[in-house]
């Protein structure tokens, strides 16, 4: 009798450090996979932004060169395109913390769109465990070991 127990309690502790290893390597994993999300959300900024600084640049400067010409004075149209700056500045400027919320909640969801996928999943594989382990929902004949004695 106490060797059955032993048997029971050993190979529950070692299902349990099996089960705790394997929920260290889920977090490590899950962890991993946050910050490559993390890191490809950002590369991509960084470029969209890297392209839209120079497509901003070019067109300005070729805003102040036909401004210059249509003014005959080439410092008067990039005059003009500093005060563009100027004003485009100020705006961000006074739209701050509007700008901040915003990218803020772009991260965040960016963030959380992999966990709504993976919950999703979850709920059906434990669905579909639960149906698979009970045979027929609410049937307690067709549970193993459970009105099955004649």
């Amino acid at each position: 009798m106490e060797n059955a127990a032993e048997k029971i309690f050993t190979q529950l502790k070692d299902d349990l450090s099996a089960f705790a290893g394997l929920k260290l390597r889920l977090l490590k994993l899950m962890a991993i996979e946050k910050a490559a999300k993390l890191l490809s959300v950002f590369s991509h900024g960084i470029l969209l932004i890297t392209l839209a600084f120079f497509t901003i640049l070019f067109l300005f400067t070729a805003l102040g060169f036909f401004l210059g010409e249509l003014l005959d004075s080439v410092a008067l149209g990039f005059l003009i395109v500093g005060g563009i700056y100027l004003l485009l500045t100020l705006g961000f400027v006074w739209g701050k913390q509007m700008i901040r919320m915003q990218l803020t909640n772009i991260l965040i969801s960016a963030l959380q769109d992999n966990d709504d996928d993976d919950d999703d999943k979850e709920d059906q594989s434990t669905d579909a465990a639960r149906t698979i382990d009970s045979g027929e929902e609410g049937n307690p004949a067709a549970m193993p070991g459970i009105g099955n004695e004649n």
